[in-house]
């Protein structure tokens, strides 16, 4: 095998150099990801964890629920006092007015 000359050799080390420099883009592109996906997970100072997010939209979810259990009693008869029971007396009212005969 003959020896390479001066010209050979730079163009042998610059593309071994570029093959390292892609390598270890490529590598620090994938534990870059790692890296935050680990401080999403844990969270940082300004923002909180996965486990402390979790937390506050399942108290979201919850008073969700309470409004919504509260505005579905209004929807139906209790014996008087829901929204439902104040439109069937007005109805009823109403009724009775309109079948008023005239005198």
């Amino acid at each position: 095998m003959d020896s390479l000359n001066p010209l050979q050799w730079i163009v042998l080390i610059g593309a071994a150099l570029t093959a390292v420099t892609m390598i270890g883009h490529k590598f620090w592109k994938l534990f870059g990801t790692w890296f935050k996906f680990i401080e999403d997970w844990y969270g940082t100072e300004d923002k909180p964890g996965i486990t402390q997010r979790l937390n506050e939209g399942q108290e979201h979810f919850n008073k969700i629920d309470i409004e919504l259990a509260t505005i579905k009693a209004e929807l139906f008869n209790n014996g008087g006092s829901s929204l439902r029971d104040s439109i069937d007396r007005i109805e009823k009212a109403v009724t009775k007015t309109a079948r008023k005969p005239k005198q």
